[in-house]
């Protein structure tokens, strides 16, 4: 029995990539919009199923209901249920893993931190430069793993490409919002981008 889905969520990074791996898979979902903007994460309702009140946060409906948060925790539920994301092989395996935890960890918060400081009332200039450099050291090194293969795990899309795509290359990363050139002075991470970006889970999900 395929299972269906309840995505409680909004159009940011962190959500967006979820859609993307739902859309993936051709996987039956309801989209439940949060609005952040007015504070509807804080909500007891909504909190009952992200405790510490951030989207994504998703109800999956299979042999039994499992509710989950976190949106890395998210992909490793989802990848378990459709093997596909994760590739084929154990090295596909262990370095999807590896750059997944690593969007989680690296790129995610010092994007987020970047743009928080870069769209502060009162600009902290030495703070931005902090961030910008950090982002930049992120970006290189994706940069250095896709100048080898044609995605972060090797020659097979799976959730690394999929954590990651949205932190680079939707409208709504803080990358795009503040004008970071990555596309000029990463080759091979333009290259990946552009190609993501004709998937259609992906063309469909970075609006």
């Amino acid at each position: 029995m395929q299972p269906t889905f309840d995505l409680y969520s909004w159009n940011t990074p962190n959500g967006q990539k979820i859609v993307i791996a739902l859309e993936e898979v051709a996987a039956k979902y309801e989209y439940h919009p949060i609005d952040i903007r007015n504070g509807q994460q804080h909500t007891p309702e909504f909190k009952a199923l992200s405790p510490d009140g951030k989207i994504p946060a998703l109800v999956s409906h299979g042999e039994t209901k499992i509710s989950l948060f976190e949106s890395g925790a998210i992909l490793f539920h989802l990848a378990q249920l459709y093997p596909v994301l994760m590739g084929s092989t154990p090295e596909e395996h262990a370095r999807a893993s590896s750059w997944t935890f690593w969007q989680v960890g690296q790129l995610g918060p010092l994007a987020g931190q970047f743009g928080r400081f870069s769209g502060a009332d009162e600009p902290n200039p030495g703070a931005i430069e902090h961030f910008e450099q950090l982002v930049w050291r992120c970006l290189k090194l994706m940069d250095k793993q896709l100048s080898k293969s044609t995605y972060l795990a090797g020659d097979i899309f799976t959730i690394a490409d999929i954590a990651c795509i949205p932190w680079v290359a939707s409208n709504q990363s803080y990358l795009q919002v503040y004008g970071v050139p990555w596309r000029q002075h990463c080759p091979a991470l333009n290259r990946w981008a552009n190609t993501l970006q004709e998937r259609p889970s992906v063309k469909n999900s970075l609006k």
